[in-house]
């Protein structure tokens, strides 16, 4: 297994999809965002953390999120550290849950297995409030949700590409894309429950990778859950691999996989 590649994976990720608030504990680092989203509120233990013992570092890293009223959260890979990590977090009573992959795939492949999309495509840099309106309406995101969800969108440093795609007028499929050192983000793919099955999602996916092309990226990482089958088979389509799967651990509780 590469673990360096999935290290620079990882860290291309958090890059994309960062925190409110971030503390740094040695190599962890200590996510809170509110809300309900995974990676901005958990525990990233990217390298050992600057401690004599790992239970003072798991003891700082749980009074982090209970003095915000939050629930404890690891996101756990295997270039996580300690590598005994998972089995002191059993031990402690965490469950873990909703498990996803990390697929990559080529800029030149996705390019060859899809086609310019025949609709109409609208991009932006930054996050506007019309390509909003798609991504939560379409995923079904609560009212409640939206003032944070918007605030990670805010919050990407890395050149960013909001994309959607039009059809019959109608705002049909969203995505973003996120390059960094070579590498395309592909991020928030989702298609309004009229336009599903109409091939809409394989043009948005042509239009980051050219996009991304553009931008001097080679190559692109994506994630999805494991459980999320219809995207499963669109990425499947288009050569994607899995390079590792990631997950989280919950304290006092199971992960919430609703999100």
């Amino acid at each position: 297994m590469n673990i360096p590649k999935i290290r620079l994976i990882e860290e291309l990720a958090a890059n994309a999809w960062r925190p409110e608030i971030e503390q740094h504990l040695g190599g962890w680092r200590l996510r809170y965002s509110g809300g309900k989203s995974r990676r901005v509120n958990s525990v990233w233990p990217s390298a050992p953390p600057n401690l004599e013992s790992f239970e003072e570092a798991l003891e700082i890293a749980e009074a982090f999120y209970q003095q915000r009223s939050a629930i404890p959260y690891f996101q756990l890979c295997p270039a996580a550290l300690p590598v005994e990590l998972p089995q002191m977090l059993a031990d402690r009573g965490y469950t873990f849950g909703a498990y996803t992959e990390m697929q990559i795939q080529t800029i030149p492949e996705v390019l060859s297995r899809t086609e310019a999309p025949a609709v109409k495509v609208v991009a932006s840099p930054t996050l506007t409030d019309d390509w909003f309106d798609l991504y939560t309406s379409a995923s079904g995101y609560p009212p409640e949700r939206l003032p944070i969800r918007r605030g990670i969108l805010s919050r990407i440093g890395p050149p960013a590409h909001f994309v959607w795609l039009e059809s019959q007028g109608v705002p049909a499929v969203s995505g973003l894309g996120v390059v960094e050192r070579g590498w395309l983000g592909v991020f928030c793919v989702v298609t309004a429950t009229p336009f599903r099955r109409q091939g809409l999602a394989m043009g948005l996916m042509h239009t980051l990778a050219q996009w991304g092309k553009e931008q001097g990226a080679e190559n692109v990482y994506l994630q999805v859950m494991e459980k999320n089958l219809p995207a499963l088979s669109l990425y499947r389509k288009l050569g994607f691999n899995r390079l590792y799967r990631y997950y989280y651990a919950a304290q006092d509780g199971e992960v919430d996989e609703t999100h």
